[in-house]
C-alpha cells in the first residue's frame, strides 16, 4: 500500500472509532497491521474536508464491487492472476491456501522476531526450523535468521534446500506443537 492509502487507511479508521477500527483491523495481515497502526501514531488533526476527500476515494474505488466475496478462494485466484500472470499466481495461491487453516502457524506470525527465533532454538529439530521459516513471509523470516547463530542459519539453509515439498499434513502436525 502506498502512502496515500496508508493516509487513507488510518484517516477511515480513525473516524470509525475504537471498537469498529478493531474488527477492520483483525482481517488485516500483521504487517498491514503494524503499517497502519503506525500512520494512525503519526496523524494529528483530520479536517472534515480532508475526511471528506478520504470517503469519496473510498466510495469511487468501492463502487460497484460486491463487498463479500462468496469463494474467496476463487477471489484470491483471481486477483493474483491479475496481479502476477497465471504461472507465478499458481505457485502463490496455491502456499496462501494451503496455509491459510494453520492457525498455530499463523500465531507465529504475531510473535516477534526474537521469541520465534527461541521457539526455534528449543524445538531445535532442522526440519520443525525450516517448515516454520518457510511459512513466514521472507521479510519476517530474515529477521528471524539475525537472531540466530551462523550454524543453525547454514544448517535450516541446507534443510530448506534439500526440502521439495512439505505435506499439508505435516504442516498441521508442527502447527499443533506450537499451540499446545
Amino acid at each position: 500500500m502506498d502512502e496515500q492509502g496508508l493516509s487513507d487507511a488510518a484517516i477511515l479508521l480513525m473516524s470509525l472509532g475504537e471498537e469498529e477500527a478493531g474488527q477492520v483491523l483483525r482481517h488485516l495481515s500483521p504487517r498491514e497491521v503494524q503499517k497502519i497502526g503506525e500512520t494512525i501514531a503519526k496523524t494529528r488533526a483530520v479536517s472534515r474536508e480532508r475526511l471528506g476527500e478520504v470517503a469519496d476515494r473510498f466510495v469511487t474505488a468501492t463502487a460497484g464491487q460486491s463487498l463479500f466475496a462468496a469463494d474467496t478462494s476463487d477471489y484470491v485466484r483471481a486477483v493474483m492472476q491479475r496481479a502476477l500472470g497465471t504461472e507465478k499466481a499458481a505457485i502463490l495461491v496455491d502456499r496462501i491456501l494451503q496455509t491459510a487453516d494453520l492457525t498455530g502457524i499463523e500465531n507465529l506470525k504475531w510473535m516477534d522476531a526474537a521469541s520465534v527465533a527461541e521457539v526455534l532454538k528449543v524445538e531445535h529439530p532442522q526440519i520443525v526450523a525450516a517448515i516454520l521459516l518457510m511459512s513466514l513471509g521472507e521479510e519476517e523470516a530474515g529477521q528471524v535468521l539475525r537472531h540466530l547463530s551462523p550454524r543453525e542459519v547454514q544448517k535450516i539453509g541446507e534443510t530448506i534446500a534439500k526440502t521439495r515439498a512439505v505435506s499439508r499434513e505435516r504442516l498441521g502436525e508442527v502447527a499443533d506443537r506450537f499451540v499446545t
